[in-house]
């Protein structure tokens, strides 16, 4: 009997002698690969698979950023592995965020902004509450779906660190530009897959440094322009998945910002 694999709705004959074929078998690695990688292996080790995400539902999705179950993970032949796609290819590499001081829904968060793997120790299972150490350290360059090691533990997590009283009397405190019609905007802001650090505006030239305050939370960032969107409406500015992470939920999708330079 032939063996199929599933894509979305669509099914894909992948060749006669699946009766031959071991019981069990390892789940391949599919992260970063292209459609046609996927296609080819696994119709090779003959197990399914169904897409989830951006071009999914017409496969015109380009490369995988997850899976389920993990890659290495023994399975029935035949059996079915859950893929989650985007409509670009596979990044390059990127810098590995501040993770210590986090809690445990804030490094998720982040790692899946930057797109970044993670392995835990120093805490049973998933009961872990915040990061305590990482490696490597933050600003590290590594590979797209590169992985972190973090060491954590249980209990509220720490506070992050801040300047002292004593800092702060000492050292001079930064200028911050006052907001006023000729060097700052309000309006919508939204994400896009781009460089983390850098951002799109329709207004400002390339190069130029702006801060993006969220007016619901006062939560900011600074991101440096180097690419064009869309003029119209009440959009301001559009930032990479990395920034807008930390601004609010990517699932939020657009959040009410004031843009100043």
């Amino acid at each position: 009997m032939a063996l199929a694999v599933l894509v979305g709705s669509g099914v894909v004959g992948a060749g006669a002698g699946a009766s031959s074929a071991p019981a069990r078998v390892r789940v391949p690695d599919l992260v970063g690969r292209s459609r046609v990688q996927v296609y080819r292996v696994m119709r090779a080790d003959q197990l399914y698979f169904t897409t989830r995400g951006p071009g999914a539902s017409n496969d015109r999705w380009r490369s995988v950023e997850a899976q389920s179950p993990a890659p290495g993970t023994v399975v029935a032949r035949l059996s079915q592995v859950v893929v989650h796609v985007w409509m670009v290819p596979a990044r390059g590499p990127r810098r590995v965020p501040d993770l210590v001081g986090r809690s445990r829904a804030q490094v998720f968060r982040l790692m899946r902004a930057y797109q970044l793997f993670f392995t835990v120790r120093g805490a049973v299972g998933t009961r872990w509450a915040f990061a305590t150490a990482q490696s490597p350290r933050a600003g590290t360059l590594v590979p797209w779906h590169g992985q972190v090691t973090l060491a954590v533990a249980l209990g509220r997590p720490r506070p992050r660190p801040t300047a002292t009283a004593t800092a702060t009397a000492t050292v001079a405190q930064p200028v911050t530009a006052t907001p006023t019609a000729a060097n700052s905007r309000v309006g919508i802001a939204t994400w896009y897959n781009y460089i983390p650090g850098q951002c799109a505006t329709s207004y400002l030239p390339k190069g130029t440094t702006i801060t993006v305050t969220d007016l619901s939370t006062g939560k900011s960032v600074t991101c440096v322009v180097t690419d064009r969107e869309q003029a119209g409406g009440d959009h301001v500015v559009d930032l990479n998945q990395t920034q807008f992470a930390e601004l609010a939920p990517l699932g939020q999708g657009v959040i009410r910002v004031r843009v100043l330079w």
